[in-house]
């Protein structure tokens, strides 16, 4: 059963495609701190985010500019959801998961502008 999980203790990344990208998160989930999991709630999050992001309050146009700072970001999943709709987001979290997070944050800005010019997601911006 566990192998038709998409996260499971021995698994090292995750692919998520949200917003028409694929992107991919480091974790590592045997350490000893929290917030180097990608948690399923994160993932929800964004694809809640990508389900109402055409009405309503998660309008693009509604957000883009808006200033996010995402407390204890962990792996940085629902900070990109929120970058990916046009917010300016900032992510914090301890000493010892920001290397996770930065890295992801390199990963996944750097695949979206390489295969987003033209989109309606033109660029995010998303700090550590």
């Amino acid at each position: 059963m566990e192998a038709d999980r998409l996260n499971c203790p021995h698994t090292s990344a995750i692919k998520l495609e949200v917003f028409g990208f694929e992107l991919q998160f480091s974790q590592d989930p045997n350490s000893k701190h929290l917030g180097t999991t990608v948690w399923d709630a994160s993932m929800v999050f964004v694809k809640y985010l990508e389900k109402n992001c055409r009405k309503g309050r998660f309008c693009p146009s509604k957000l883009k500019g808006k200033r996010v700072i995402e407390l204890g970001a962990g792996c940085g999943v629902a900070g990109f959801g929120m970058a990916l709709l046009g917010c300016d987001v900032v992510s914090t979290d301890q000493v010892e998961v920001l290397p996770l997070l930065m890295r992801n944050v390199e990963r996944n800005t750097s695949r979206i502008a390489q295969s987003n010019l033209d989109s309606g997601v033109s660029q995010t911006q998303h700090h550590c």
